[in-house]
This record gives C-alpha cells, structure tokens and sequence, in this order.
C-alpha cells in the first residue's frame, strides 16, 4: 500500500507498506517523529483510504473486509482506533457516559453496559472518575477514559496511538501489561503506536519500525536490547549528567502556600517553591496530582484560593496574562489548544507579531527554528496538518521566538523521538542560558532563564534537570534535587519514575 495527500504533501506519507497482522497478535509500531505512524494507524482503521483525498496505490483490509468500501459502521465492529488526541474522540460530558455511548449506539442491553462499564473502569483504575466531567480531567485521565471506550466496545482488533503520550510511568506499565494480558487471554488483536518503547518491550510484541513511510523492520522484540537504535532511536540515555546551576539571583518564581480549588474540590494544597535562573525543575507524579495546575497558576491562568506568587519579582496578581506572556512562555499539554495561526511560519511568528517584534532578525532567527525543527518543508502547510510530534515542536519554538525568561513546559516530549527530544532539551537549555552557550546561537540575549518542566519520561530528567518537584494529591511531597531525588523517589516506593541508569 502508499498513500499519498493531494494536499499540501508531494510525497508519498506511506510507501510500499505490505504487512499481515494476524488475529490475536501484540504489535508495537515505532519510528521517528513524521515517519507515517499516525497515518499507518488510521488507513488500517479505514479512516483515510476512500474517505479522504489522496493518491493510493494498494488495499487495506480488516477481516477480509476492504477498508475502503465497507461502511465505518460496520468496520468499528471489527477495528477500532484510540486517537493520539484523545479530546477528538469524546461525544458526552462525563466518563461514565462516555465509555457507555458506543455501547448505547449498538444497542447493548443496558444490564449489559453496566457491566462492561464497570469492568472496564476497574481494568484501569478510573472507577473514581465515573461521574467527572470530561473537561476537568489531566491529560492522562483523558487517555485512560479513551482507552476505556474502545475496550468496553469488545472490538476484534484495536489499535492506540500513542496511549501513554501524556500518562505517568506506572500507569504507563499498567496499560501495557493490561493490554498484553487481553491479547493473551481472550486473542484481541492490539497495535501499539509508541515512542515509549523500554516498558513495552518487556512484553515481547512484533515491532515494526517505520522510516519515511516505509518498513524497515518487521520482527519479535525478544526485549528492549534487541531494539534496533538506528531505526527507533536509543531507549536510555547514555551517561545522565543533570544540569548543574551556574546562575544565582532574584528568583524567578517564588510561590507561599498556594492553594488551588476547582468545581469545589482541592487541586493544590500548600504548594511552595522558590525557582532561581538557571534551575530546571522537573515537575513529576500521578495523573490528575495537580502537576498542570501548578504551571497554570504560575501563569494566570488559574486563580489561587490562598497563598501567594511572584513571577519575575512582581507579584502575579498584580499583572495580566498579556503581560506576563512577554517574560512567561507556556507550552500547554495539548498541542491542538496552542495552535491559532493558518500555516506553521506564520503559527512561529505569531507572538513576535503580537507584541510588535518581527523585525528582519526575528525573521532570520524563525527560519533557523523552523529549520532545526525539520518544519521547513512544511513550512505553508496548516499546523493541523503536522503529526503530534511536529506539533509539539511548533508550540515550543512559536514560544521561544521572542526569548522569555521563564519557560513552563508541560509534556514537551510527547511524541517525540529521542533524537527530536534531545532537540527540545537543546533549545531550552540555549533559551536558559541566554543563548550564548549553544550552537544554536539563535540570539544574543543576556542572563539566564529558567524552566518548570512537566514531564514523565525519567531519561529526561535524569539528562537535564537540576532539581525533582513529586506532585501527589495537589501538594509538592518531595522537592530535592538530582540525585537525592532518585533516592527519595525510590525510597517512596516510586521505582517507575526512576531511570535505570539510576537503579
């Protein structure tokens, strides 16, 4: 099969794809950032293939089905696909509702959907979530509610893109164990689109790996040893070194017993901290503990109920967001909610133009991001148009072009390779450092920065942190820096949050 979009893309998104995926197998797909996992994903969920304009050359089938003239319909009982975006696949208000109404469309006995909605719910862990309000969950509730949907569906096949983008280490275990035990015991087909590749390899799946459309690699992973590097990039880091902090003076963030409520239930609770130029923290913990709530605040985005925050040596209260914004740059969890421009260069300019500072070296030090970002060729397209990790590339530098000093960075690396994140860490540091450290060498602003980065991959902390922040339950229960924190982490029974290099 090749697929190629009559817009906007002269190649081809899928090229020479031949694969067999039969009943009952575990399959992990894997590749750089824009090598086609995404698309894969959907044309065998008979998403793109004669439901979309484009070139193909080949058939996609599902159960002997042809994707391309059987009716979706009748296809979902067959396959069905949990999105990367898991917002684009929500129909309801509350979780409860949600993991009922494709259940409610097929008719389900309603005894029946009771049972399989609680079943499902207590599969993974969100029977407390049963009747919150979708728009009020994190990130990684949203993507264990939609994992649940598919499953209470009992289709023949699933396939998740990126499940775990925006999920803490141990929940990220648990779904992966959780759904190679269904493959095992009642034969459900499972496709596991991943960048998170250490933990799912422990469970042996067929990989395949992907290059610019193509399949490189089609084997058993006998574990994360045998992953071949050149294909899905490296799975650890090679000697973790932390961020040693050079720069003293005025804090940048200083926050005294914030505390934060939400519908009338505590989100952070006596939350303190005092962030210095130079400090990358890394902002860790569960699902739904608190963590983006706590970038938020820093940004004005959300009202403290107590307590107090300064953000550049003036009090937060005292100034808007607008004007925050010049000194504060936020990288929302979702890519979607950040993107307002018609194309990726004038998306990346948009801050500079909205504070008046698109001059000719602005314009210059653009190009260069949009280069570095490998955006450049689609540089006219709609950032709607770009995979989620390209989209997360985009947010970054669109925030970066016009050199805040605080940087607050929640789930920067999701999707992203670990070249691509290694990337993103390249950036921030030049950004902290004023620029002036890095080949980079984008722009000459003096003194340095610092950064609030949330984020559950411990390889990155482990490789460009200075300092751990554990967010359980809306409170801050260890703020120590590296390596004390690994040791507090593990001590606390944490182990998952841990790089191996670390253990």
């Amino acid at each position: 099969m090749c697929l190629r979009s009559r817009h906007g893309l002269a190649t081809w998104a899928l090229r020479d794809v031949e694969l067999r995926i039969d009943r009952g197998q575990f399959v992990a797909v894997a590749g750089a950032s824009g090598s086609g996992k995404s698309t894969l994903a959907l044309a065998m969920c008979g998403l793109l293939i004669g439901r979309h304009a484009g070139d193909v050359e080949g058939t996609a089938s599902v159960g002997g089905r042809d994707v391309a003239t059987t009716p979706l319909h009748q296809l979902s009982e067959s396959i069905a696909l949990v999105q990367q975006n898991p917002e684009l696949q929500f129909a309801t208000l509350t979780v409860a509702d949600e993991i009922a109404f494709g259940l409610e469309n097929r008719c389900v006995p309603p005894d029946e959907i009771r049972r399989r909605c609680a079943e499902t719910m207590d599969l993974l862990s969100i029977s407390h979530l049963a009747d919150r309000s979708l728009t009020t969950l994190s990130g990684g509730e949203q993507q264990r509610v939609a994992v649940a949907t598919i499953v209470a569906a009992q289709p023949q096949a699933i396939v998740l893109d990126e499940p775990t983008a925006s999920l803490d280490p141990a929940a990220s275990r648990d779904l992966f164990g959780m759904l190679a035990d269904l493959c095992r015991r009642t034969g459900l087909t499972v496709v596991i689109v991943e960048h998170k590749l250490t933990q799912l390899l422990l469970h042996h799946p067929r990989l395949i790996g992907l290059s610019d459309g193509r399949v490189v690699h089609d084997a058993r992973a006998e574990g994360p040893a045998t992953m071949p590097l050149a294909t899905c990039g490296p799975i650890e880091t090679d000697v973790p070194s932390g961020r040693t902090v050079t720069h003293s003076g005025q804090p940048l963030v200083e926050m005294s017993d914030v505390a934060v409520e939400l519908a009338g239930k505590p989100v952070l609770q006596s939350a303190s901290l005092t962030l210095r130029p130079g400090e990358v923290a890394a902002v860790l913990g569960p699902n739904g503990g608190g963590k983006s709530t706590l970038l938020h605040c820093m940004m004005g985005l959300v009202e403290p109920t107590g307590g107090r925050i300064s953000v550049c040596g003036t009090e937060r209260s005292s100034l808007t967001v607008s004007r925050l914004a010049r000194d504060v740059a936020l990288v929302f969890q979702n890519a979607d909610h950040q993107l307002v421009a018609d194309s990726v260069e004038r998306e990346v300019t948009f801050a500079c133009r909205t504070f008046g500072l698109l001059d000719a070296s602005a314009r210059n030090r653009a190009e260069e991001l949009v280069r570095r970002a490998t955006l450049s060729d689609r540089a006219a397209d709609h950032p709607f148009r770009l995979s989620w990790g390209q989209k997360r590339r985009l947010n970054l530098i669109s925030v970066l072009l016009h050199r805040p000093r605080l940087l607050l960075l929640d789930e920067p690396f999701a999707g992203q390779d670990w070249p691509n994140a290694l990337f993103v860490l390249e950036l921030v540091k030049a950004a902290l450092d004023g620029w002036t450290e890095s080949p980079v060498n984008l722009c000459d602003r003096s003194g340095a920065g610092a950064c609030v980065m949330v984020t559950h991959d411990p390889r990155v902390v482990a490789r460009a942190c200075s300092r751990v922040l554990f967010v359980c339950q809306g409170r801050i229960v260890l703020d120590a820096s590296l390596p004390e924190a690994f040791d507090r982490l593990r001590e606390m029974g944490h182990d998952a949050y841990v790089p191996d290099t670390y253990r």
